[in-house]
């Protein structure tokens, strides 16, 4: 994990607390581009985008990006139960490139 120190911190995710028994909302700015790539990286782990960016958030910044977790926070890339590890391997970079290109950042070639 990387800690970036920031003189004008703020935090940009506005809560409706509101907690009167139905569950809180989180909302985020994102642009399209960051939408589009998060809606890629749920659909490549066959999770909402809710669900996904829920899961992301609490593996990240309480168990260390899923290091000792429980399950119910874990996320990952969906593969063929039948494939080999290249297989899963060229899945891996095939999804993780495309989101890439989606940001318009530079495609990785192996994994």
């Amino acid at each position: 994990m990387r800690i970036q120190r920031d003189s004008n911190f703020h935090l940009p995710i506005s809560i409706d607390d509101d907690l009167s028994g139905s569950m809180p909302t989180i909302s985020a700015n994102v642009t399209k581009k960051e939408l589009y790539a998060i809606r890629e990286y749920a659909n490549a782990c066959g999770e909402t985008m809710s669900n996904l960016i829920r899961k992301v958030m609490i593996s990240e910044a309480v168990f260390l990006n899923c290091f000792g977790g429980p399950k119910e926070y874990e996320c990952c890339f969906s593969v063929p139960d039948n494939g080999s590890g290249e297989e899963e391997d060229e899945i891996f970079k095939n999804s993780v490139n495309r989101i890439r290109r989606i940001l318009g950042i530079e495609e990785i070639e192996q994994i």
